[in-house]
């Protein structure tokens, strides 16, 4: 696998890296998507261990299932996944961020967690380069400055949102099916409390990467620039990387005695507005 500006390979090494470290006979991928980035190259790297893959996506899921030829892997859609299994390694790679409730997805994901199992979150930053600059990119896009920009010849690679076909979004994010725009923007210190306040403590964290987005997406096209900028991103301070990744575990002291209920900013919530408006789902 080749590097990417979202540090895709730092990202699988690392989960490889925790399924050898903690040897896990299941393994639970929450969104899994169709699974061609994470959920198929580990179950063929670990043959012995069994992969479950499970997604809201009906027709990501569908295509899933019709090209599986694992047989340690099999995927469900959220509807058919009743299981009360416990997985000793449950995994939810750039999930977080779309969920309604942070909170009670953490919790419930719990409830599947073998009693010394660990979950591995990965999300990006909220005030991280990508973020920052899909903001700017999602005004120019609303704005109808990009599709401007777009239609000239030397720019033509900044074709994005609203201004592709269902054919090109399929093509660009061919890992799913479905538009889920980021409904959530945590700052660093915003999903340290959501973990605590769900029973949640840090175990193993490591960055993803450190640039992204619009400009360095048609800048960083370099297989040594790419792992450059996966690399710097390990001797950078927390608040300011692109991405985060952690492997969690309970806390065994955790007694929650209300749900906690999750609160968006008012520059949260203008930004959440901003990107369904983009992406066509409000």
């Amino acid at each position: 696998m080749k590097e990417t500006i979202h540090g895709n390979k730092k990202r699988i090494q690392f989960i490889s890296e925790c399924l050898h470290r903690f040897k896990p006979a299941s393994v639970l991928d929450i969104g899994c998507g169709n699974g061609i980035f994470l959920t198929i190259p580990l179950a063929q790297q670990f043959e012995n261990i069994t992969f479950c893959g499970i997604d809201s996506d009906e027709p990501t899921i569908a295509l899933a299932k019709k090209h599986n030829e694992l047989k340690n892997l099999s995927y469900y859609t959220n509807d058919e996944f009743l299981s009360h299994n416990k997985y000793d390694l449950i995994i939810a790679s750039e999930v977080i961020e779309h969920v309604e409730e942070p909170h009670q997805f953490l919790l419930w994901t719990k409830t599947h967690l073998s009693e010394h199992g660990h979950i591995i979150i990965t999300t990006p930053n909220g005030y991280g380069c990508f973020e920052f600059t899909t903001f700017i990119e999602t005004m120019l896009d609303l704005s109808g400055i990009m599709k401007l920009l777009s239609s000239l010849p030397f720019l033509s690679s900044l074709k994005v949102g609203n201004s592709y076909t269902n054919n090109d979004i399929q093509e660009k994010q061919h890992d799913t099916l479905a538009i889920s725009p980021h409904v959530n923007f945590f700052s660093y210190r915003k999903l340290k409390k959501v973990f605590a306040e769900s029973g949640l403590i840090e175990k193993i964290y490591k960055p993803r990467s450190m640039f992204g987005g619009l400009g360095f997406n048609q800048l960083f096209r370099s297989e040594s620039v790419l792992e450059w900028n996966a690399s710097i991103s390990d001797s950078m301070p927390r608040r300011i990387v692109s991405g985060w990744m952690f492997v969690l575990k309970s806390n065994p002291d955790f007694s929650p005695t209300t749900s906690p209920i999750y609160k968006r900013r008012v520059n949260e919530q203008f930004r959440r507005w901003l990107t369904a408006k983009r992406w066509n789902t409000i």
